[in-house]
């Protein structure tokens, strides 16, 4: 039972949480509940040798090993458990761990779940006070499979990066799956609030698309008002400059700015000492953007003849939004992000990985 003594550190004391899922959306949202004091246990496939992650492994992992990096990336904190659920005790197992669930996450396929007795209306008719967090790639009657290459190239994503049509990219995180888990969190966390005022559990559908389609944000705003389909531009914005625009300095280090509005260009202009009887031609947002490739040849022209020590401090002293570009190393030898990571031992392997937990309350 969830406890009624809350504590903002550990909100989900008492919480049983049952992820059924796999790969990586589910499994996330189910990492939130655990580290935040959740009981998670996590049913794997025993036919299969467990979760499918747990197989995708770099290169320069031990190719026998139990699991990967990736697997611990979204299973911090969990009870795991292998388990055949055709085999008639261990689903009969199953189904007193779902009888004492309050929340449970899936993401079978109707078929799937249809097969195995877990359709989400069954489950909740059951069990009435269940909270049941379904994830599917469309919609749960859809049968099509869904991934979150898929699912980037399918909601425009892919279109949209790369620097040009015949150098296209995904983005290097599986960014759909992400954002899905941030819609299972959000969905749950509201069954959760309406079951408090009711008593009652409910079934609540994510949908891998629509979450992707949810993101799109201005992109999307710019093609349903003003029918502009965005290509792909690299780190640029398309609405905004210098915004995404990337210069090296004197001593080859990548900087890349974001200037949002015209008070930030003036500074940055007379910051960088360019001639004044020029600003007038970029003083605009509007005239930016027509003139961004020589605006960014002026830029570049003075950043370049400066070593990034001795641009910087002047950047920082007028509170200007800026940065290198920093690679995996580099973002790890920052201390604000390792605070954010975590530490686990399972079956004698020590796991490291981030947090999804990025809000902390520090006067309670």
């Amino acid at each position: 039972m969830w406890s009624d003594h809350f504590d903002l550190q550990r909100p989900f004391n008492g919480l049983k949480v049952l992820d059924l899922s796999s790969v990586l959306a589910g499994p996330l949202t189910g990492t939130f509940f655990a580290e935040l004091g959740a009981q998670v246990i996590k049913i794997e496939n025993k036919l299969t040798d467990g979760d499918a992650t747990r197989q995708w492994k770099l290169s320069s992992e031990d190719p026998d090993a139990p699991y990967s990096a990736y697997y611990f990336s979204a299973n911090y904190g969990k009870e795991i458990i292998l388990m055949d659920l055709t085999d008639q005790q261990e689903r009969l197992a199953l189904e007193k761990m779902i009888e004492e669930a309050d929340v449970v996450i899936s993401n079978f396929q109707k078929k799937t779940a249809s097969k195995l007795d877990l359709e989400p209306d069954t489950l909740l008719k059951k069990y009435p006070n269940l909270i049941m967090a379904q994830l599917s790639a469309y919609e749960y009657d859809d049968p099509r499979p869904g991934y979150d290459l898929v699912m980037q190239g399918e909601t425009g994503w892919i279109s949209m990066t790369g620097t040009d049509a015949d150098h296209l990219s995904k983005l290097p995180v599986a960014i759909v799956d992400i954002i899905a888990a941030h819609q299972l969190k959000e969905a749950i966390l509201i069954s959760m609030l309406s079951k408090s005022k009711t008593g009652k559990g409910n079934v609540a559908y994510v949908s891998l698309f629509k979450s992707s389609i949810s993101a799109l944000a201005n992109q999307a705003s710019n093609y349903l008002m003003v029918g502009h389909v965005p290509k792909p531009i690299g780190t640029l914005h398309p609405n905004i400059a210098p915004y995404g625009d990337i210069f090296v300095t004197q001593d080859e280090k990548k900087l890349i700015l974001a200037i949002g509005s015209d008070a930030q260009f003036k500074k940055l202009w007379f910051t960088l000492n360019l001639e004044k009887e020029n600003y007038n031609i970029f003083g605009s947002n509007s005239q930016r953007l027509k003139h961004r490739s020589s605006l960014v040849q002026l830029i570049q022209e003075k950043i370049g003849n400066l070593n990034f020590e001795i641009i910087a401090p002047f950047l920082n002293q007028n509170d200007l939004p800026y940065c290198l570009i920093d690679d995996m190393k580099a973002v790890f030898e920052n201390p604000l992000a390792m605070q954010m990571v975590k530490t686990s031992h399972t079956n004698g392997v020590v796991a490291k990985a981030v947090s999804s937990v990025a809000f902390s309350f520090p006067n309670v």
